[in-house]
This record gives C-alpha cells, sequence and structure tokens, in this order.
C-alpha cells in the first residue's frame, strides 16, 4: 500500500509538472501564432500601401509629363502602364485580403480605394488610347490623374495608417492576453503546488509519522521502557507489519528484563550468600576503583577501622600498586601479614588480590582477601621463641660438655685406654653435632623473627667464590670432584651484599652440591648476568637432582626429600632463603637439563 501512494504522489506531481508545462507551450505558441499573424497582416498592408505608392509615382513620372506639350507622334506605348497596372491590381488585392485584420474601420477606405482606382485606371486609358487631343482635354486629363494619384495616395496612407494603429492595438491585446497567460500559468503553479502540498502532507502523515513514532519509540525502549507500545496504524499500511513486531519486540524484551533481572537477583543472592560464609574479609572491586559488593566479614572490619565504604588505607596502597603492575598479590608467608590494631589489639591480617575477567573478557575487577592469621602469627611467635629459648637453655650446659670431653680427650684428668678413647671422642662427635643442630635453630629464630642484620657493602661473586672453593676444597677432595669456576670475559660489577651472610648461602648450596655429587664428578660456580639489576650465581651439580613432587617444598623449614641419605635438619635452604630476602635477591632451583641440577642466587648490583 506504501509503495503505492509513493507512486501515485509521484506520478501526480510528474503529471502536475507535464500539464503546466503544456498548458504553458500552448498559450505561448498561440500567442505566437496570434502575434506573427497579426504583424503579417498588418506588414502586409503597409508593405503593399508602400508599393502602390511608389507604382503610381512610377507611372506618374513616365506618362504625365507628355500631357503637359502636343500629342505625341507615334502614340504613347502602353506596356509599361499594363505591367504596372497588373502590379497595382495585385497589390489592391493583398491591401484587400490584408485589411480584413483592420475590421469594418477599413471598409469606407477600401471603396473609395477601388473607386478611385478604377476612375485612374480609365482616365490612364483615354491616355493611352490618344482621345485627349487638344491642349485643353489634355490639361484637363493631367490635373484628373494629378488629382485621383494624390487621392489614390492617402488612401493608401490611411490604410496604413489603420494597419499601423492596428499593429499597436495589437500589441496592446497581446499584452493583455500575455498577462492571461501568466494569471493563468500562476494559478496552474499554484494548483500544483497546493497538490503537491496536500501529497506531501498525506505522505507525511502515511510514512514520515509512523518512522518517527517508531524512533521515538525505539529511543525509549533503550531508556529501558519496555513498557511502551505503538498505537496500530490505519488498515492497508505497510507500518502494520511493523508497528505489530515492534511491539512482539518491545513485550519480549520486557519478559527477558524481568527473567535477567531475577537471574540477577538471584545470583545476586548467590554471591551474597558465598561471601557470607567466608569468614574472611572479602572487597569486591571495579575497575574505577569503586567497591562492588563486600561481605559482612569486611563490613564489620571496615566499621572496626573507621573506613565504613571504602578500603584500609595500608590494603589500598597494595591494591594501587597491583593495579600499576597489572599484577597478583599472593604472599602465603603469614610475616607478610599487615597489622591492624582494633580495640587496642593486633590483628594480623594476609592480603591476597587478584584480578578477575569476565567471559568475554570485556570487563574485569579486583578481589582483595583478607585472611586473619593473627592465631598463626601469634603461635609462630610462640614457636619461635620457645625454640629460641630451648635453644639457648641447651647451648649453654652443652658447651659446658663439649668443654669437659675436650678436657678427657687431651687426658689432662688422667690417662684414657682404648676403649674409653673411643666412647669420649664419639661424644664428643655427638655433641659437636648437637651444636651445630642448636646454632643452625638459634640462626632459624633470628631468621623468623626478622632479626636478620645485614652490613651490606659492596663485593664481588669472584671472591665469595674464592673463599667457598677454599672452605670446601678438602669435602670436595674426599669424594675426587672438581670445582670449577665459570666467570664471563667481560668485568662483573659489584654486588650490594653482607659478605658474611651470602658466604653462608654459597656455602650452604657448594656443600649441599657436594653432598648429592656422586664421586668424581664436576661442581661447577657459574656467574652471569640476570639483568640490569641483578646478577646471578649458578651452582650446577651431576646429583640426582631434587624429585618433581619435592621442588615445591623444597625452601620449608624442616623439610627433607624422600630418601635422603645425607645427614641434615631441613634447615639450610630455608635459612638461605630468608637471608636472600634480607638482600631484596631471590633463590632457586632451575629446571633440569641432562645430568645437571642448578641452583641459583640473584642478587641486586651495587
Amino acid at each position: 500500500m506504501l509503495r503505492l501512494r509513493l507512486l501515485f504522489g509521484l506520478l501526480t506531481l510528474t503529471f502536475l509538472l507535464w500539464g503546466v508545462g503544456a498548458a504553458s507551450l500552448l498559450l505561448m505558441r498561440d500567442s505566437g501564432n496570434k502575434i506573427e499573424g497579426q504583424l503579417l497582416a498588418d506588414y502586409t498592408i503597409i508593405d503593399a500601401s508602400q508599393t502602390f505608392r511608389t507604382l503610381i509615382s512610377t507611372a506618374n513620372n513616365r506618362y504625365l509629363p507628355t500631357l503637359l506639350g502636343p500629342p505625341p507622334d507615334p502614340p504613347l506605348e502602353g506596356t509599361i502602364f499594363r505591367e504596372i497596372r497588373t502590379q497595382m491590381l495585385a497589390q489592391r488585392d493583398i491591401i484587400q485580403n490584408g485589411s480584413r485584420a483592420l475590421g469594418p474601420r477599413s471598409d469606407g477606405a477600401l471603396a473609395r480605394f477601388n473607386q478611385e482606382l478604377n476612375v485612374y485606371f480609365e482616365e490612364y486609358g483615354r491616355l493611352l488610347d490618344g482621345t485627349a487631343l487638344t491642349q485643353d482635354e489634355r490639361h484637363d486629363l493631367l490635373r484628373s490623374l494629378t488629382g485621383h494619384s494624390h487621392t489614390l495616395v492617402l488612401v493608401a496612407d490611411n490604410l496604413t495608417n489603420l494597419a499601423e494603429q492596428n499593429l499597436f492595438m495589437g500589441a496592446s491585446s497581446m499584452r493583455e492576453e500575455a498577462r492571461k497567460n501568466r494569471l493563468f500559468i500562476v494559478t496552474l503553479t499554484l494548483l500544483g503546488s497546493a497538490i503537491a502540498v496536500l501529497i506531501y502532507l498525506q505522505l507525511v502523515r502515511h510514512l514520515v509519522d509512523p518512522v518517527a513514532g517508531l524512533r521515538q519509540s525505539i529511543d525509549e525502549v533503550r531508556k529501558g521502557n519496555f513498557e511502551l507500545t505503538i498505537p496500530e496504524p490505519g488498515h492497508g499500511s505497510e507500518f502494520a507489519a511493523v508497528v505489530s513486531a515492534f511491539n512482539d519486540m518491545a513485550s519480549e524484551l520486557k519478559v527477558r528484563r524481568r527473567q535477567d533481572d531475577e537471574n540477577l537477583i538471584r545470583a545476586n543472592l548467590v554471591n551474597r550468600a558465598i561471601l557470607t560464609a567466608i569468614p574472611s574479609p572479602v572487597f569486591i572491586l571495579a575497575d574505577d576503583d569503586g567497591i562492588v559488593q563486600i561481605n559482612p566479614a569486611a563490613e564489620e572490619l571496615a566499621e572496626s577501622l573507621g573506613v565504613s565504604g571504602r578500603l584500609p588505607l595500608k590494603i589500598q596502597r597494595v591494591v594501587d600498586q597491583c593495579r600499576k603492575d597489572d599484577t597478583h598479590y599472593l604472599p602465603e608467608d603469614p610475616r607478610e601479614a599487615i597489622l591492624f590494631r582494633i580495640d587496642e589489639q593486633e590483628y594480623y591480617y594476609l592480603p591476597r588480590i587478584f584480578r578477575f575477567l569476565s567471559e568475554d573478557g570485556s570487563r574485569s575487577g579486583w578481589a582483595v582477601l583478607l585472611h586473619n592469621v593473627s592465631r598463626i602469627r601469634w603461635l609462630d611467635d610462640m614457636k619461635t621463641n620457645l625454640l629460641s629459648t630451648v635453644s639457648h637453655e641447651i647451648k649453654t650446659p652443652l658447651t659446658g660438655i663439649r668443654m669437659v670431653l675436650h678436657l678427657l680427650l687431651e687426658e689432662r684428668s688422667g690417662t684414657l685406654d682404648e676403649m674409653q678413647r673411643m666412647m669420649v671422642a664419639s661424644a664428643s662427635d655427638d655433641c659437636e653435632r648437637l651444636l651445630s643442630t642448636l646454632n643452625t635453630l638459634l640462626d632459624l629464630s633470628r631468621a623468623e623473627s626478622g632479626a636478620t642484620h645485614l652490613e651490606r657493602v659492596p663485593v664481588t661473586f669472584e671472591s665469595c667464590i674464592d673463599r667457598a672453593t677454599q672452605l670446601l676444597a678438602k669435602a670436595a677432595a674426599a669424594k675426587n670432584l672438581e670445582l670449577r669456576k665459570e666467570l664471563p670475559n667481560e668485568l662483573l660489577p659489584e654486588i650490594s651484599a653482607d659478605p658474611v651472610r651470602l658466604d653462608e648461602v654459597i656455602n650452604n648450596l657448594v656443600s649441599n652440591a657436594i653432598k648429592h655429587s656422586p664421586p668424581a664428578g664436576r661442581i661447577t660456580l657459574r656467574v652471569s648476568t640476570q639483568d640490569s639489576e641483578l646478577l646471578r650465581l649458578s651452582v650446577i651439580d651431576q646429583g640426582p637432582g631434587v624429585p618433581e613432587g619435592s621442588q615445591s617444598r623444597l625452601f620449608e623449614r624442616f623439610f627433607r626429600a624422600p630418601g635422603q641419605k645425607v645427614d641434615g635438619v631441613g634447615l639450610g635452604l630455608f635459612i638461605s632463603r630468608e637471608i636472600m630476602r634480607a638482600h631484596d635477591g631471590r633463590i632457586g632451583l632451575s629446571e633440569r637439563s641432562g645430568n645437571q641440577t642448578e641452583f641459583f642466587i640473584d642478587v641486586p648490583i651495587a
């Protein structure tokens, strides 16, 4: 139906244009024909009158002078006059034919013109016939021809004046007719414009208004107003299907929105239940740092700290650093917990901060979990204090026992037999081993309490390696092991470290390598540049390596891999890790390559 309306409107406009154009062309053609006919008729009369006057003048100039004298001998030849007479009659006919356009005004002039012309021809007949023989007759004939010639000229001039007047009147008539034509064309144009406006209004009503209404409805739907419906258009409108489809879409969107709201409420309740079930404070953050959701434990903590509606400042600093580095913060050591004082009591919370993404990756956020490790810290501190106290209490009498055993071995109190000497030497070895274990436990307690004191100075890895190889050369020679040092060709920078504590770490790694290397093997101490801030020392042995299941727990306290045949309490690598942490460095195990096991330490460049 809409196509038919458009087609009808376009055809109507086309017909109007063609009609106005055709009417204009017809009027212009009729006006042109009338003007052309009028001009032709008037011009014909004027031209014929002028020609007639010329013919009269020619005839008179040729024949009238002969009347002044005696009759010529021989008589006048009439051939020229007959030709002039024929032309005069022809011009008379032209004037008579053209005088119809002059109307009744020319009837009297034409009658007189014909009368005088007939007399004029008769007088010339007398002249040419030679009937006027006397001089008086010739003078009378001359006067008569002259008078009739003058009368004919006057009548011709009168007809010319009538033709000119008719020409001017025709011009006025043409102007009036042109004005009427213009009025007619303007009327047609206005009528066509009115019809075009009506067609436009119809098209607007049937086409533009529904489209505008549909656009407004779409804007309302985009704003979430799914209750809006568009009124059904009239019967036969092509927009009926569109309006019906739009209303169906709005109804479907309303149903889906209700379902989405229900799903969102359900998901929110589930999330709320899950967060409520988590005893630790949980903060869900948006990418713009705003808090999206928190659980009751987080609300209680925020209220206790007086920071309702936002993160505690200590946690906010860690979150800002994670955002800046775009990394997770997942510490495991309770000693990295953050202290909060609530109601004059100390509480330690270990923050775990990680970023999460939606399934399509279009949205993201951050989650902050504060794990309360106050009890763990208290137990750990109590264990460390107990360990330190017990170690100190045992070390004092053990030192006395060690001194007594040394005095016995020196036989200052008397001579020992072979059995006694063997028993005292065994007790002395056990005492030394126990004393070494106590010293290790004391180092552990100091490391766990954060009391590891460093005196960092610029040193070189080469000097540290030299001291370690000199100290452990005998132990390596006992197993026929080669201690090899590998340094790069370029000059290495100095590192910032405590030489004593760093030597302790290097000696521990080299000692472990000696313990786990097969006889006649090789231990390589390799120095390399890790990056612009760290220098790496790798200790590479040819031992069996660390079992894959034990690698993740290798640096835990008191951990020993299953199947170990070497003596130890499992504290060496843990203490080494704490010393490297105090140096702002790191220690680790590289992936096994071939039959080589590589431990490494990274130390900051001075």
